[in-house]
């Protein structure tokens, strides 16, 4: 039977079509009692008894579809199927269909078998007045309409035409169209029924699509008609403006919302007339959007289109978020990130500002300040105790008055300092006495205490001057000077410095180009044999003839080259020439080369080194290498691994300035020397000062018990010469009293022809003393 009930109707609209077959029950037992009244009446007038079983078999028929309605109605559709549903509608067809051919029976009964006039026109009337329930009851279900027209016709038809009369076949004939035209009509109305479904069914899913859209969007929304009242509204406008989901809104205009939020504190009620005016002006086009900032810290932005209708959508959107990021990136872009100082950029900016009431000949100041020893904090402590000393330094800054002072980071422990308020040019000195007393002193963090102090440089100018790049220059140049002196915390900047500056600056170009064109020259000062006192090795020293200037001291230019960064190329230079010479000479003699702490970082100084060797043509012995103790200090991991390296490669390695630093006596220990060179402030008073003298001579001891040479330096005096070759504990010397330093031709002429030396060391005929090595 699933041919009968096959289609495409929905199974939730069949659904409602059956429900519609098994609705409207009223009817059924009007019809019972027109039948069992028709039954009645035809009995009464033909006496027949079979039309008193034709109103039994009426109130049986209709009992027993009664009560499968009430099973209908106990059903549990929740799990819909169209199995279940063919069952239902069958059991409704077997029902119906029945009743109407009961009543197809009656008129056949009526017309043919006891061919009764008023029961043949009772019967057909009650017949037809049912076919018309057929119609207006059925129409849902195709089917049904069909088989109980079916079923209420055919018998019908055969007794007229079973009659034999010409007149009942003719009625008979035509009350087939009639039948047709309800079948018609009830397809008609079941798919006007359908189209009304469905219709309302896609209403429905677009309805619930649009209502789960509008309250699943991340803005709210608010749709106003004409009137200015609310039409639509979703629950994200409810959350954002804290109104409850109790209280209607639609049909109310959109001030009450607006004195609502004032009410309940989301602005305050005084700044209700302004914040109606900007909603005015949104509705009104003047302006598409505005941000609206609430009591509890939130801001919303409402956006307005314009409808082609009469009304307007307001967008409600919760830009908090944005509006913080925001912030706290023009926060970032204006302050240090460390100490919440104003930077370098906002700081101009500020400084405009603070000075935009000064009269044009008010004095104004910029200190450029600097922390001292503050690298010896991060060595000590951490950088994160570093850190936390800028931040609290910071602090102290920001604590000064702020309508006179503005502070600022402008990167590592550099702060600067604008000041105004200044009555005169003497009265800097008051201000800055005051500043850095409140600025130095104790600092605690980490438990920890610390003494700060600072240095200051300070420009200071009058305000239609203002030019703060020009005064940080001149601040800084103050600054150095301040760093430079032994007494003074703070030093105001005066011509003298710029002058200064410039020919510093200048003598820096200079020197780059001398080191460029290889114009510097390289001298060698004699270290000869304590016993034999004569030339075994020279140290090469360079010099520089300035061409306007004449001769600059190495004291003076070699800072300048370390400060540039062209150390490296002068050691590269002095190398070279260094071993050029020494080769020159015969090999009679070694020639030792100062590298700075730069080199010594420089990880292609040993490939620089051998290179000078091989191009000279020098055996390594030959040279040898002098390394500081400041050298050391800066990477002692790094230094030591670069002088293993040298040494590796037979090159000589002697520490230079031995006995003026901190911890000679580790470095004795641990770092890869062949030689220690004896600083010459050991010497200067061993004519005069007993315990200088032994001094002197333990140190020479002691370095010879390790196994290292031993040159002393800075022997000046015959006094001194008498006394160290008196101890015998030294190898070689060297002072201006044996020689000052010589051009490679000069040392050349001076050498002794009997001196030889040997790949392990010098070694001298019976005229010369021997040596492990210079």
């Amino acid at each position: 039977m699933t041919w009968l009930f096959k289609t495409n109707i929905p199974v939730d609209v069949r659904l409602s079509f059956v429900r519609a077959l098994y609705g409207n029950r009223e009817t059924l037992w009007f019809g019972l009692a027109a039948h069992l009244l028709t039954c009645a009446v035809i009995y009464l007038k033909t006496n027949d008894t079979v039309f008193l079983g034709f109103a039994g078999l009426f109130a049986l028929f209709t009992s027993i579809r009664m009560l499968d309605m009430y099973l209908f109605d106990r059903e549990d559709f929740s799990k819909l199927s169209h199995d279940k549903i063919n069952r239902w509608e069958l059991h409704y067809l077997i029902g119906a269909c029945a009743i109407c051919l009961l009543l197809g029976l009656l008129c056949f009964y009526s017309t043919y078998i006891i061919s009764d006039s008023f029961a043949e026109l009772a019967s057909l009337a009650v017949l037809l007045a049912s076919v018309v329930s057929i119609v207006g009851r059925n129409y849902a279900s195709r089917n049904a309409v069909v088989m109980m027209s079916v079923c209420a016709l055919l018998p019908v038809l055969a007794g007229f035409v079973l009659t034999n009369s010409i007149f009942h076949i003719i009625i008979g004939a035509l009350l087939v169209p009639y039948f047709l035209s309800n079948i018609q009509m009830a397809n008609g109305l079941r798919q006007s029924l359908f189209a009304a479904v469905m219709n309302e069914r896609r209403l429905s899913t677009v309805v619930s699509r649009f209502d789960s859209a509008l309250n699943n969007m991340p803005q709210g929304l608010v749709m106003l008609d004409g009137r200015a009242a609310i039409a639509v509204v979703n629950k994200q406008v409810r959350d954002m403006l804290n109104i409850s989901q109790n209280i209607s809104l639609l049909n109310r205009s959109f001030e009450v919302v607006l004195r609502y939020c004032s009410k309940h504190g989301l602005f305050p009620r005084e700044e209700l007339d302004n914040v109606r005016m900007r909603i005015d002006d949104l509705l009104e086009g003047r302006r598409q959007r505005d941000v609206f900032q609430f009591g509890d810290e939130r801001y919303i932005e409402v956006m307005c289109n314009q409808r082609r209708e009469e009304g307007a959508v307001l967008i409600f959107d919760d830009v908090t978020g944005r509006i913080e990021a925001e912030a706290q990136i023009q926060h970032m872009a204006r302050y240090d990130g460390l100490t919440g100082l104003p930077n370098r950029f906002y700081f101009e900016t500020l400084v405009r500002s603070l000075t935009t009431g000064n009269k044009p000949d008010d004095l104004v100041a910029l200190a450029v300040i600097d922390l001292n020893h503050f690298k010896h904090v991060n060595d000590t402590y951490g950088h994160h105790a570093g850190d936390e000393l800028l931040r609290q330094f910071a602090e102290r800054m920001a604590g000064l008055d702020p309508q006179r002072f503005v502070a600022s980071r402008f990167g590592g422990d550099e702060f600067v300092l604008f000041i105004q308020g200044i009555k005169n040019r003497a009265h800097i000195n008051t201000v800055m006495d005051e500043v850095i007393s409140f600025l130095c002193g104790v600092y605690e963090f980490a438990s920890q205490q610390i003494y700060l102090d600072i240095s200051a440089g300070v420009a200071v100018d009058v305000t239609k001057n203002l030019d703060l790049r020009g005064l940080h220059v001149n601040a800084d140049l103050a600054l150095y000077e301040a760093k430079s002196s032994e007494h003074d915390r703070w030093v105001a900047f005066v011509e003298a410095m710029d002058t200064k500056y410039r020919s510093r600056q200048k003598l820096k170009n200079d020197l780059r180009e001398a080191v460029n064109a290889g114009s510097l020259t390289v001298v060698y000062q004699p270290i000869v044999s304590l016993n034999s006192l004569r030339i075994v090795a020279v140290e090469a020293l360079s010099r520089w003839h300035h061409p306007q200037l004449g001769p600059i001291g190495p004291a003076d230019y070699i800072p300048l080259a370390e400060e540039m960064g062209i150390i490296t190329e002068l050691t590269q230079f002095m190398l070279r020439r260094a071993c050029e010479d020494c080769a020159s000479w015969g090999h009679k003699i070694g020639v030792s080369v100062n590298l700075s702490a730069i080199d010594l970082k420089n990880n292609g100084i040993v490939d620089m080194v051998v290179d000078a060797l091989q191009k000279a043509q020098l055996p390594s012995y030959l040279l040898e290498v002098e390394v500081t103790e400041s050298a050391i200090i800066s990477d002692r991991l790094k230094t030591c691994e670069m002088l293993q390296k040298l040494k590796n490669s037979g090159i000589n390695i002697a520490l230079d300035d031995f006995g003026t630093g901190y911890s000679s006596l580790s470095y004795l220990n641990t770092l890869p020397l062949t030689k220690v060179k004896v600083d010459r402030s050991f010497v200067r008073d061993i004519v005069t000062d007993r315990r200088a003298f032994m001094l002197l001579r333990g140190v020479t001891q002691l370095s010879h018990e390790l196994g290292f040479g031993v040159t002393i330096e800075g022997v000046e005096t015959e006094e001194q010469l008498k006394l160290i070759r008196g101890t015998g504990g030294a190898d070689l010397v060297q002072g201006f009293l044996l020689g000052t330093p010589l051009s490679a031709a000069e040392i050349n002429a001076q050498l002794e022809q009997s001196l030889t030396i040997t790949p392990k060391g010098y070694k001298v005929t019976a005229e010369t003393d021997g040596l492990s090595s210079f």
